[in-house]
């Protein structure tokens, strides 16, 4: 079918943002008119996302809360077109407002929604007990461990109607040495992923830090954190993407931080309008786009990327 670019809802309302950083903290505003939209714009809507399209990905903050329906958060503002969320606030508690909306969202505009998990280590990653009970055991031992915590990781994804995991891979080896780590990725990609079937993603992220090339078959995307000013640019988009030796550029994400750079938009119209020589990048992405909501219009450039990416048939 022809490309759609549907243009997301304004929603509405007073918003609260959170994240690891108070640096230019987007202020209250008033609270706008929420739009309605036809049964043909969510069907429209969904056919879209189903498409082979470049796509966007977000890591968004001030999701983990029960919310309520008074004051509407930030899962409420999601621009409609958005195709992935990775819930850097939190999973919402079951049952919640928030944990409802979520599930609202995935039927109503085909939004997926990932776990998305940022270890600083072993125990923050496998709890406090999977050192201790697995590490420095045999290698059958440990391999046990690391089949458990995948099926344990695959269960909550499930209880929570997840579509999927995120896992932000920098800053050393979640389960102590890189071969646990790509033991971990094949697990879980029995559950998760290309290779399982289920239609869950399974997705990695970083920084500088090069992939093992034996995770990359298991993988949807690989999202690379190619934030400027910190040495993100567009000409070295087609280096960073190599930090997954293997993966097809067309399932490779160009991501910017809008954490700190939401009031301009950073390079993210610039990385939606580039694509790898031979070939189609996956899409773009932002970290804290929902710091941009305050613009007039909201989400000036998360639109605008989409726009670039994907044009609206006139």
């Amino acid at each position: 079918m022809n490309k759609l670019l549907i243009n997301a809802s304004i929603l509405a309302v007073s918003i609260s943002f959170f994240s690891c950083s108070k640096e230019n903290m987007p202020e209250n505003i008033p609270m706008k008119q929420v739009l309605q939209r036809s049964d043909d714009y969510y069907a429209n809507l969904r056919a879209y996302k189903k498409t082979d399209h470049q796509i966007f990905y977000g890591w968004f903050g001030g999701t983990g809360g029960e919310g309520n329906a008074e004051v509407p958060g930030v899962l409420d503002q999601i621009p409609d077109s958005v195709d992935i969320v990775s819930l850097w606030g939190g999973i919402p508690p079951m049952g919640s407002y928030n944990h409802n909306v979520i599930k609202n969202t995935q039927k109503l505009k085909g939004t997926r929604f990932l776990k998305v998990s940022f270890p600083q280590g072993v125990k923050d990653f496998a709890g406090p007990g999977f050192e201790d009970k697995y590490m420095g055991k045999s290698e059958a031992e440990l391999d046990t461990g690391i089949e458990l915590l995948a099926k344990s990781l695959s269960d909550t994804i499930n209880k929570f109607n997840l579509d999927g995991f995120d896992l932000d891979y920098e800053g050393g080896e979640i389960l102590g040495a890189q071969a646990n780590t790509i033991k971990f990725i094949k697990a879980v990609s029995k559950y998760l992923g290309p290779k399982s079937g289920t239609g869950k993603l399974l997705v990695m992220d970083s920084y500088v830090e090069v992939l093992p090339a034996e995770v990359v078959p298991y993988l949807d995307y690989y999202v690379v954190q190619a934030y400027s000013p910190q040495g993100g640019t567009v000409a070295k988009l087609q280096s960073r993407f190599g930090q997954a030796p293997g993966m097809p550029f067309s399932k490779c994400i160009a991501a910017e931080n809008f954490e700190a750079l939401w009031a301009t938009g950073g390079l993210l119209a610039a990385y939606a309008a580039w694509n790898p020589s031979g070939g189609r990048k996956g899409g773009v992405a932002a970290y804290h786009p929902e710091y941009e909501y305050p613009l007039n219009p909201d989400y000036k450039y998360t639109r605008q990327a989409i726009q670039i990416m994907n044009p609206a048939v006139r």
